[in-house]
């Protein structure tokens, strides 16, 4: 019979004795607003911590990487109360955020059913998530964190790309869309610890690296029928790092790749032709090379990243 260890709750004051000091601070750093961002389903970029909003500080003052929209995220590491209430309401008007993140231990049903009023009375384009943490371990190992999402707007995710009005949702967008949706599901059946976003009506997927200036991702491309797994960085001298590295990864990754580079940002890319990306009987394919090539991305990339950061 398999010795199984059991699952034991941390105390979170043992992990982070002060919300500003300790909590905030863990969570702008390197990966682990990459947690939240992956549980909630959106791509947050943090822009400072305890950030002044007229006479209060904010605890965490973020955007949402692809509209540049503020979002407002409020740290309690306790129950709820109407005072912190009060300030995620007050913090979101100071910056005219369209998101609000109120992160507590534990959640009073008084509190959230103010949540799931304010998101059903509020704009469509204002979303409002009551999130629960918690910390486990099994035995002696690291505490672990885990994000539960106790309460979203109802069908947030098919208004949080407001700037796509019915007449841009075109037969792609909703092609690209059902193809996350179905890539989702089969990552998610193969491994129930891999974390991969809400589907959204894009040619792109973004995955976590651990790392605020370096993720893998994947695109699907119609015109040219391929489906392609990058490694995106806004930081040119890591770029520079890797391309000086380039034999090293080529005999890492087992495969040819093409570096390309933008404005301010760069990387490389491995790609699989198919005959037509849409063709269901074709996903499966897809999805085998794409789950292989993105767990390999994150398992060879993050040894070049953590080499880099020692420099």
């Amino acid at each position: 019979m398999a010795n199984l260890g059991r699952l034991e709750k941390v105390d979170l004051r043992k992990v982070w004795e002060h919300e500003q000091k300790d909590f905030s601070d863990w969570l702008i750093d390197d990966g682990n607003l990459e947690l939240l961002s992956e549980e909630i389903g959106i791509e947050i970029e943090a822009v400072g911590a305890e950030e002044s909003s007229g006479r209060f500080r904010v605890d965490i003052l973020a955007k949402e990487a692809n509209s540049g929209d503020y979002v407002i995220i409020e740290n309690q590491l306790e129950a709820t109360n109407h005072d912190h209430l009060g300030k995620v309401i007050t913090y979101a008007a100071g910056y005219d955020a369209k998101y609000i993140i109120w992160i507590v231990r534990e959640v009073l049903d008084e509190h959230q059913k103010a949540i799931e009023w304010l998101n059903e009375h509020l704009d469509d384009s204002i979303s409002c998530f009551l999130v629960k943490i918690e910390v486990w371990q099994i035995g002696d190992s690291k505490p672990a964190p885990r994000f539960e999402v106790i309460s979203l707007k109802n069908s947030w995710a098919a208004t949080l790309k407001r700037a796509i009005s019915s007449d841009e949702l075109s037969p792609n967008k909703l092609k690209q869309q059902e193809f996350w949706g179905a890539l989702r599901e089969n990552f998610k059946s193969r491994d129930t610890n891999m974390r991969v976003q809400s589907p959204l009506p894009q040619h792109w997927l973004n995955f976590s690296l651990g790392s605020s200036f370096c993720h893998p991702y994947l695109t699907i491309n119609s015109k040219e029928n391929f489906v392609s797994c990058d490694l995106w960085t806004n930081n040119k001298e890591f770029l520079v790092f890797l391309q000086e590295r380039e034999e090293k990864i080529q005999e890492d990754l087992g495969a040819s790749f093409n570096w390309w580079e933008a404005n301010k940002t760069g990387g490389l890319r491995t790609k699989l032709n198919v005959e037509d990306v849409y063709d269901q009987t074709q996903f499966l394919k897809s999805f085998d090379w794409l789950y292989s090539s993105v767990k390999l991305f994150q398992r060879v990339f993050k040894t070049y990243v953590d080499e880099f950061k020692q420099l």
